[in-house]
């Protein structure tokens, strides 16, 4: 660290670190603060970075621009490094060459993810836009009915008369309506493994078919393919993750 401290620079929280299409010629490893890539004009996020990661790989070819705008989402610590002192450091260390392939290929990859997930939710909100069935119809605005999902106190506004709550599947691009992919760690929800309806200004929750490891309202297990009805403050367990409906 003694020999790179040269190299830190400190930015803000909305600070922009350099725009796509400009020409870069710094690699970036972030000591402290979170970024984020994005496309524009389109405004897509591509990944958010945290300390350790690193950007600003377009930097190894002399003859590249950014590839995306890249902004401070935190207060951040970051080394910016010329490519000449960065190739000297891959020269004297195979560590370090080692640890920035490495880490680019994690970044390569979850990249491709993040695109694939928003493709896929853009296509499905453009196939919902074509239906008229009534799972395609969305809540009066009027109604506000929320989840609090309490592993990681997020919380989802219902939107929608049909909401499919589960785990997406990256082999056939199926995403649920509310994903708790990041929540369930452990992979005990099933793909599509519950689903809250509303009818008769009323909310109902029901247990898909092929759900495994048990749906419960209130610590009791439901049966698969019946409706029950919730009310505010109840309940709902996905397996071993606790969700509050509120109304």
């Amino acid at each position: 660290m003694e020999g790179v401290k040269k190299f830190i620079n400190k930015y803000k929280k909305g600070d922009v670190i350099y725009r796509q299409g400009e020409t870069q010629t710094d690699f970036f490893i972030i000591n402290k603060g979170k970024v984020q890539l994005k496309v524009e004009p389109t405004e897509i996020i591509l990944l958010s970075l945290g300390k350790g990661d690193f950007f600003g790989e377009e930097s190894l070819d002399n003859d590249r621009n950014a590839a995306y705008t890249v902004e401070a989402i935190e207060d951040c610590d970051l080394l910016k490094i010329p490519y000449p002192d960065l190739i000297e450091m891959m020269k004297k260390s195979t560590d370090v060459s080692l640890k920035i392939l490495k880490k680019l290929s994690e970044k390569n990859i979850k990249t491709m993810e993040n695109l694939l997930t928003q493709q896929i939710r853009a296509k499905k909100i453009e196939e919902a836009d074509g239906l008229d069935d009534t799972q395609s119809e969305g809540l009066s605005p009027d109604i506000k009915a929320y989840l609090v999902i309490q592993r990681s106190n997020r919380i989802v506004q219902l939107t929608r008369k049909h909401t499919f709550l589960g785990r997406r599947d990256y082999t056939t691009g199926f995403i649920p309506d509310i994903d708790l992919t990041k929540e369930d760690e452990e992979k005990y929800i099933s793909r599509k493994h519950a689903q809250i309806a509303f009818s008769d200004n009323k909310f109902f929750v029901s247990e898909e078919a092929g759900a495994i490891n048990g749906t419960f309202l209130n610590g009791e297990k439901l049966k698969t393919g019946v409706k029950y009805e919730l009310k505010n403050e109840d309940e709902l367990t996905l397996c071993h993750l606790n969700i509050i409906f509120k109304y």
